[in-house]
């Protein structure tokens, strides 16, 4: 089994956490605000931080790239490769 080089992989890491992250954090903010009036939307606006949470380590993650402890076959890499 050939191992990929370091540098030919183009995913960049996070894209996926940004994308579920903002579609969680947009569409349960705009759902206690439109269910606001009716009920209690305190525990969506928990929904609502955690998804923007989401969003920004994947965030992170898309502007900083590959780490030194993403190992291609899964894992971590203690050798520091």
């Amino acid at each position: 089994m050939q191992d990929r080089l370091r540098g030919t992989n183009r995913h960049r890491p996070g894209l996926w956490l940004m994308i579920i992250g903002g579609l969680l954090a947009v569409g349960f903010a705009v759902y206690a605000l439109l269910a606001a009036p009716d009920s209690t939307s305190g525990p969506l606006w928990i929904v609502v931080g955690w998804g923007a949470l989401v969003f920004f380590y994947g965030l992170y993650r898309v502007i900083r790239g590959r780490s030194a402890v993403d190992d291609p076959r899964g894992g971590t890499d203690v050798n520091g490769r």
